[in-house]
């Protein structure tokens, strides 16, 4: 138990420190007015300290400026009438206090009921405005947008007032669009039907356009994939064609494409030997220069008096000093740069990968071709050497395993695939300018951008909503 202490007391003083550096940092950050990150910051105070009361109230503090700083944020950009900002502060302050569970004073509840009716005004405008003149999808795109704001329960009122709004706009054009001449023109028919089921409104499906076609059969096989691998592989080919615009679940012609290519991968491994370079300091003999100094006795006489004060005469002993230089041998070091040797295990893998589809889908043009092509080549050594001076020591291969490598170069080839799908219906159905209604629903099949001349045949009926009429045929 003893010896715990110590670390105990460690980590406490460590705990103690790290809490102060945070409420440090919390506190520059109140300072300087940002209260939402300051606020987060005693949040892990609190979670560290929860016992301490001093911290919980100057965190309840911090929200409750952070609460008025968003919501005051929100009232300046909309007095400025830039709208969206002030609805992106008012989300911010509404995902905040559904956080915090916070209660408002009374000025606050005030100043959000004039935010929430700014935010009312303004989505009458952009919603219900274009609803009103029959552009539904205009004002979807708009409600779709706002969809995290209109889910607050402070918000439900008008979440419900605009939902029934852009509703009821759809499912007006939707009888109107039923009553438009349609005989021969399935792609436009078919464009009606999509549209009224988006507003939960009934319209019969038309027969499939001749264009249009089934589930396809596929030939061939892609060498190196077992019959497992080249199942999954068609499917998720017949999958992402069965999203193409070229897809009918009614259609009765069933497209042949065929399938080739090679896959391989190939490992190898081989001894191989491996030099690390590093330095040794050798100890070698030197000679160097020094200069000693000696002291020498000599003897010499010299006259005294005595104590009867005669003069006498005595022998004494006496040190003369003098230098002389000589040279000694020394121990020195040089560092030598070695070579280590050692052999190793080098281990590689190579992947490659080839596949092509291809198949007639307009019979008025040549096949559509898919071609995908990926190699890699992985090395790496193993070894069980160790040896310090050369950084050296022992190590295992980590090379790309096959099955992901596959997996992810089949996913690209599935994307390249639909791209090309929708490509080529484009270049099938709208190069040509477009003067039916038939004709601009075809092309509008891509779910893609439409060109002009479809955009203006579909504007007479449809409006400004015409741009968003691919987004009826766009797959998720």
């Amino acid at each position: 138990m003893t010896r715990l202490l110590p670390t105990v007391l460690l980590l406490a003083v460590l705990g103690s420190a790290c809490s102060a550096s945070l409420r440090g940092r919390a506190d520059k950050l109140a300072r300087e007015g940002r209260f939402v990150e300051a606020a987060t910051l005693y949040d892990d105070l609190v979670q560290q300290n929860p016992h301490e009361k001093e911290l919980v109230t100057e965190r309840d503090g911090l929200r409750g400026r952070a609460l008025d700083q968003l919501l005051g944020n929100a009232r300046r950009f909309r007095l400025q009438g830039v709208d969206e900002k002030a609805e992106e502060d008012l989300l911010q302050f509404l995902d905040r206090r559904a956080q915090w569970n916070s209660k408002l004073n009374g000025g606050l509840e005030s100043s959000l009921l004039e935010e929430m009716e700014g935010t009312h005004q303004h989505l009458r405008r952009t919603i219900s405005t274009p609803a009103s003149q029959g552009l539904a999808l205009t004002a979807d795109q708009m409600l779709t947008r706002k969809q995290k704001l209109l889910a607050h329960r402070e918000m439900a009122v008008i979440q419900r007032e605009m939902s029934a709004v852009v509703l009821q706009s759809g499912r007006d054009v939707c009888k109107r669009l039923r009553d438009v001449s349609s005989e021969d023109a399935p792609h436009w028919r078919e464009l009606v039907s999509r549209y009224c089921r988006r507003w939960r409104e009934f319209a019969p499906e038309p027969p499939p356009a001749a264009e249009l076609l089934s589930v396809p059969t596929w030939t061939g096989d892609v060498d190196g994939l077992d019959s497992a691998q080249m199942e999954l592989l068609r499917g998720r080919l017949t999958r992402v064609f069965e999203s193409s615009p070229w897809f009918s679940p009614s259609a009765r012609h069933h497209p042949e494409l065929s399938l080739a290519g090679r896959f391989e991968s190939r490992r190898d491994s081989r001894t191989v030997s491996l030099t690390a370079p590093y330095s040794e300091q050798v100890p070698y003999t030197d000679h160097e220069d020094r200069t000693e100094t000696i002291s020498e006795p000599y003897s010499e006489e010299e006259e005294y008096t005595d104590d009867e004060g005669k003069k006498r005469k005595r022998t004494v002993t006496k040190t003369r000093t003098y230098t002389r230089t000589i040279t000694v041998p020394v121990t020195r070091y040089r560092e030598v740069s070695r070579t280590f040797e050692y052999h190793a295990l080098r281990l590689s893998v190579d992947h490659q990968l080839s596949v092509s589809s291809s198949g007639v889908l307009d019979a008025g043009r040549g096949p559509l071709s898919t071609v995908f092509q990926d190699h890699l080549s992985d090395s790496s050594y193993e070894h069980d050497v160790s040896f310090g001076p050369g950084n050296v020591y022992p190590r295992r291969a980590q090379l790309v395993d096959p099955e992901p490598w596959l997996e992810q170069r089949v996913e690209q080839l599935v994307q390249r695939f639909a791209q090309g799908l929708r490509e080529h219906w484009r270049e099938s159905y709208c190069t040509t300018p477009a003067r039916t209604l038939d004709e601009a629903a075809r092309c509008a099949r891509a779910g893609t951008a439409l060109p002009t001349p479809a955009y203006q045949v579909l504007a007479e009926v449809l409006g400004d909503d015409a741009a968003l009429v691919p987004s009826l045929f766009a797959t998720p």
